[in-house]
């Protein structure tokens, strides 16, 4: 699974940051659809990143969960498995 890279986005943040700066220094460079379209896909791009950001924020306590979980189970397991082990074995008579 690829991971979105903080580091990139916090780039094309400052790049936008930029870009607004530039757009209010000099507002009839750019037609206002241009602007527009920079605008919305950026605020897309933030959207996304913060989605990203608490999916894997929750991937990670479902990870937390499942490890404390096996190593109950693994636990359970073995104690059970060695109790098992030490009986004395019952046979039948035939």
């Amino acid at each position: 699974m690829k991971g979105i890279d903080l580091r990139e986005h916090r780039v094309l943040a400052v790049a936008f940051d930029k870009f607004e700066a530039l757009s209010s220094a000099f507002p009839d460079v750019l037609e206002q659809s241009q602007e527009n379209d920079v605008r919305a896909a950026m605020e897309s791009l933030d959207g996304l990143h913060k989605k990203y950001q608490s999916l894997f924020h929750e991937l990670q306590k479902c990870i937390e969960e499942y490890e404390h979980k096996k190593k109950t189970v693994r636990a359970t397991i073995n104690k059970a498995n060695r109790k098992l082990a030490c009986e004395p074995v019952k046979r039948t008579a035939v």
